[in-house]
């Protein structure tokens, strides 16, 4: 043995027992080696310093200074310049296969268990220093590999003329048979490309040349390719393979996209043989997000659910893993994959705290400059559908469920046919429930398949209540469509499923049938403008830092087929266009926000797009001719006045799209404005303008109590410490909100203040009538929306502007019967859950506004629709105000105290 060993390579052992310390010295000292033990740390980490050391033997208990855990301590060795390339041996007293993980997540190199055999000894050190003392692929395994890679450069030009023959013979007419045999041969030859791959970089591993590319990719497209690579097999082996990937990991991205399809490629094909069946999933999650990069977590693993029961069927693809960067394991997929993580700044970790086996890694990669990342924005006369996933398997139910309700559908599931079908039925039969709008149903589950549901809604169900159906499945596609029968299936899907397929087919789907599906679609159609276009799908950016101006918005553009985007200001509007313009095919841009307005952002984007290609219209309160001429100077194409006129904002958009307009003649919506016309709110008017949404309309008015209130005070803050020009901006901000919801007197006084502002006249009077109409528009949409929910309040409305007297004469108005019945009313609307609670808590803070802050506690539970807390919090504030259970219920007795 000391004669295969020269220049006296240097063996480091670190251990407390004088046992093992004898057993090393006699067996490795004797045969020529220069061992040096030592028992404590400061004596190790002045040994390590000193002398280049080619072996540390650690025991794994060895305690280090400050309680230092074994994984710390191996990281910093690793930091000393002696030790870069040191191979660490760890060894234990008890063999145990948590300690044999944690040895090898340390980044050991090999790991022991006492007693040792001397021939074992002498095997392992052997081992070691042959396989080189430098971290990487070791010279002599190396050269071990030579004449195999002069094979794989003599076969690689053959098995891409393979492939490519095999491309062109399957377009031609083929056979059921020789399709059969052509799909294995290229399956096969997918495969061997991929091990012509592997030891193509092995061998540039091995020599320390390897080069990565830094090419801009799609993520998106990188798991279709995985999806396509693993069909045959995952089916072959009755293996589920799913992808884990949500919509908000960037799918645009800058790096080596051919080596990161090999990692998991590799990394998926072992678990595919060590997991025995069991279901593989890739995740992939957005970690640590800059403006130039992101950090991904992918984990090779097999649950998805947090209650499933812990897993250990891919144990033995984790440990192998950890001994492939030892390179002590015989896997070249693993040994590859773990090497370009390394190579690529990732790193092999234990999940914390995870109880599911599998490989877990993170890669940094960049954004790419130049988005092509589309927007997965669902429109609003979609969300809250109804969807049901039926499928046996509890990790993809959780997967796609959690795509679902991401994308704002309501998602429920069922494991088998005939649970499906109980839930689809009750939704039609309950009273209290809502039909399912959409199935994603698995075409192939124990017992009853996918067809068997098809079959039991054409039996038993008339075609108005049959939900779509989206089948997913492993098998192709004329497989599915030979056993269907006589079920309608409205999409398909093919498993691995990626989070983008999923959308583009869900949204081909329901826009289809979105009359079908969407049963307020057809109302607010026969309730919208007399002019329609058909959008087409096209892109338009609003530009709007109002809420309620871009729901508004939104609305007008969904209802006629177009897609929308929103930018909360003019930076972010640049942001959003200048990377790639040609993502949108229109902006309406709001002319005064704040950061960077609406005519500084219109020149920045023109520096990237011109009118012709990206046209810009200006939405904007501003309509005398100089101001269509700043706009047109900035770069804009033309202008749509607020508030919003829907026609001529759709007739312009067919001008500048080349899109037909259809003109039609509808009935005027019905409900609450044809009874009762009011001062300040022109009810008709607006429900048109949201495209005969009542529900979205009254939302709006809604929100707008809190927002009026608040911006009001905004305004006298401003102009109290001088600040007119913001005051005017927010006034102008007032203007447009009241506009485009038709509160027509809240605007007109709104605007008349804002010019005072500017033109620095007296303000006092547009302020005072500024102040008066905020407080009757706010009072008015209270009575709108209370009556809206069918309950006769007309005492307790009489009684509240003496209650309010009472309260300025220094009585306090919650002493009143106008604000003991309004609470009763209250409490019985939180009880039995009427949305309409928010409304009438609404109406209280302007009847009985010293009231306000005490209530506010009620108030957040209920905008949040937390009827229970919200009980708990009126109750709490019944109490501090001493109004005791009895009292309220009384309605007239006055409290004691």
């Amino acid at each position: 043995m000391k004669g295969l060993v020269k220049n006296e390579p240097l063996i480091v052992l670190a251990d407390e027992d004088l046992s093992h310390i004898d057993f090393h010295q006699q067996v490795l000292s004797e045969s020529g080696y220069w061992l040096r033990s030592v028992a404590t740390p400061a004596k190790l980490t002045t040994i390590l310093e000193q002398h280049p050391v080619n072996i540390l033997v650690l025991n794994i208990d060895f305690k280090f200074e400050g309680g230092e855990s074994l994984s710390a301590a191996v990281k910093r060795i690793r930091l000393l310049s002696t030790c870069k390339d040191t191979r660490i041996i760890l060894t234990s007293d008890v063999f145990s296969q948590e300690k044999k993980q944690a040895a090898y997540r340390s980044g050991a190199s090999d790991f022991l268990t006492y007693p040792i055999a001397p021939d074992e000894l002498y095997l392992k050190m052997e081992t070691h220093l042959v396989a080189g003392a430098r971290k990487g692929i070791s010279g002599a395994l190396s050269r071990s590999f030579n004449l195999l890679s002069e094979m794989n450069m003599a076969l690689y030009p053959l098995v891409a003329t393979a492939v490519s023959c095999t491309q062109m013979l399957k377009q031609t007419s083929l056979s059921n048979k020789q399709s059969v045999y052509v799909e294995s041969i290229s399956g096969a030859m997918k495969r061997a490309s991929v091990i012509g791959d592997n030891l193509r970089d092995f061998e540039e591993l091995s020599v320390g040349s390897i080069a990565l590319e830094n090419t801009p990719f799609d993520l998106g497209q990188l798991l279709e390719s995985l999806r396509d690579y693993f069909v045959g097999e995952a089916e072959s082996r009755s293996v589920e393979l799913l992808f884990s990937v949500p919509l908000d990991v960037p799918r645009s991205l800058v790096g080596d996209p051919d080596r990161l399809r090999r990692i998991l490629l590799n990394l998926i094909s072992e678990a595919i043989v060590i997991g025995g069946g069991c279901p593989i999933i890739l995740s992939i999650n957005a970690g640590t997000l800059s403006e130039s990069s992101v950090t991904l977590e992918f984990a090779v693993h097999q649950n998805i659910t947090d209650d499933a029961s812990p897993c250990d069927d891919l144990d033995e693809l984790a440990e192998r893993a950890a001994m492939a960067m030892s390179e002590l394991d015989e896997s070249l997929n693993l040994l590859i994959a773990c090497y370009l993580i390394e190579k690529m700044g990732g790193e092999i970790h234990q999940e914390a705290g995870s109880e599911d086996s599998g490989v877990y890694f993170n890669l940094e990669l960049q954004v790419a400059k130049v988005s092509t990342d589309k927007s997965f924005a669902v429109p609003v006369d979609l969300r809250g559908l109804r969807v049901l996933v039926v499928d046996d398997n509890p990790s993809s139910i959780a997967v796609h469920s959690a795509i679902i309700s991401s994308l704002g559908f309501h998602c429920e599931s069922a494991i088998d046919v005939d649970s499906a079908f109980h839930a689809i039925e009750e939704g039609y039969l309950d009273l209290d429930g809502e039909p399912f709008d959409l199935v994603l149903l698995d075409w192939h589950m124990p017992g009853k398949k996918g067809f068997h549901l098809l079959e039991k809604l054409q039996s038993d169900m008339t075609p108005e209540q049959i939900p779509l159906v989206i089948v997913i499945s492993a098998f192709d596609r004329a497989v599915i469509e030979k056993d269907r029968g006589n079920g309608k299936i409205d999409g398909y899907l093919h498993k691995p499923i990626s989070a983008s397929v999923m959308f583009d087919t869900m949204m081909e789907v329901l826009g289809e049938n979105l009359p079908k599906t969407h049963s307020r679609v057809l109302a607010a159609q026969g309730k919208s403008n007399a002019v329609t276009v058909s959008g087409g799908g096209k892109r338009i950016l609003v530009v709007d830092d109002m809420s309620i101006n871009q729901q508004i918005a939104k609305e007008v553009l969904i209802s006629n087929d177009f897609q929308v985007d929103v930018a909360e200001s003019g930076r972010e509007a640049v942001v959003k266009v200048c990377p790639a313009p040609e993502l949108y095919d229109a902006i309406l841009m709001d002319l005064e926000m704040p950061d960077m307005n609406g005519l500084e952002a219109t020149r920045i984007i023109r520096e990237t797009a011109d009118r012709e290609s990206l046209p810009i219209f200006a939405l904007t309160a501003h309509t005398m001719e100089r101001d269509r001429q700043r706009c047109l100077d900035a770069g804009m194409n033309d202008h749509v006045s607020k508030p919003l006129d829907a026609d001529i904002l759709l007739q312009k958009l067919a001008v500048y799209l080349g899109l037909t307009v259809t003109s039609k003649c509808h009935s005027a919506p019905d409900g609450i404005g044809q009874k009762e016309e009011y001062e300040y709110v022109d009810i008709s008017d607006g429900i048109k303008r949201v495209m005969g949404n009542e529900t979205l309309y009254f939302k709006l008015l809604s929100d707008f109590v809190h927002q009026a209130r608040s911006q009001e005070n905004q305004v006298c803050a401003l102009i109290e410490s001088g600040k007119l020009t913001e005051a005017a901006d927010n006034a102008h901000t007032v203007a447009g909100s009241a506009g485009n919801l038709s509160v027509i007197a809240l605007r007109n006084s709104a605007k008349q203040l804002q010019n005072a502002l500017l033109a620095l006249e007296d303000h006092q009077a547009s302020l005072s009538q500024f102040r008066r109409d905020v407080d009757n528009a706010i009072k008015e949409i209270g009575n709108i929306l209370l009556k809206r929910s069918n309950v006769a309040l007309s005492t307790v409305h009489a009684q509240s502007d003496e209650t309010k007297a009472q309260g300025n004469a220094g009585g306090s108005p919650k002493t009143g019967n106008g604000f003991r019945e309004r609470l009763i009313l209250l409490e019985s609307q939180i009880m039995t859950q009427d949305m309409m609670a928010i409304d009438n808590y609404y109406q209280m803070l302007v009847d009985f506004c010293d009231m306000a802050s005490k209530l506010k506690p009620v108030g957040d539970k209920l905008i949040e629709l937390d009827y229970p807390q919200a009980l708990i919090a009126l109750k709490t504030f019944k109490t501090e105000q001493n109004l005791s259970t009895e009292t309220t219920e009384e309605g007239g007795a006055s409290h004691a105290g």
